[in-house]
C-alpha cells in the first residue's frame, strides 16, 4: 500500500513539472536560417545561418517566460524575424534593438503579437 502511495505521488509530481514547462514555439523542424527584415517593410537586412546561434536562440525563446503587452502603448519592434526551414517560414517574431523593460519582470527584446519574451539575446545585424 505504501508503494502505491509513493508511485501516485511521483506521478502527480511528474505531471505538475510537465505542466510548468514553457513550450512557446513547438517547432518540429530544424530552423535552417533566420531572415531579418526592417519592421513594416520588405527590406531584407540580413540572413543568419549560424546553426549554433539559431539552436540556442530557439531554445531560449521556447523556454522563456512571456509577459502580456496587450494593454501597453509602445513603439513597434525594429525588426521582423522569419525563422525558416529551407524556404518555409515556420515562425515570425519581432525584435527590438534596445532591451524593453515594461516592469513586473517583463524585460526582453523579442515580441510576438501581444507578448514579450523574456529573452535579451542580441542579434549581430548592424
Amino acid at each position: 500500500m505504501r508503494e502505491i502511495k509513493l508511485i501516485f505521488i511521483l506521478l502527480l509530481f511528474s505531471f505538475v513539472l510537465i505542466g510548468c514547462q514553457n513550450n512557446n514555439l513547438n517547432l518540429s523542424d530544424d530552423i535552417t536560417s533566420i531572415e531579418v527584415y526592417e519592421w513594416g517593410s520588405e527590406e531584407l537586412l540580413a540572413t543568419i545561418d549560424d546553426k549554433g546561434f539559431i539552436k540556442e536562440l530557439v531554445k531560449d525563446l521556447d523556454n522563456a517566460r512571456t509577459h502580456s503587452t496587450a494593454n501597453l502603448d509602445w513603439a513597434m519592434p525594429d525588426y521582423k524575424l522569419l525563422f525558416k526551414h529551407d524556404t518555409e517560414v515556420l515562425f515570425e517574431i519581432g525584435y527590438c534593438k534596445e532591451e524593453q523593460n515594461f516592469g513586473s519582470g517583463a524585460v526582453g527584446r523579442y515580441w510576438e503579437s501581444d507578448k514579450l519574451y523574456e529573452v535579451s539575446t542580441k542579434l549581430n545585424v548592424e
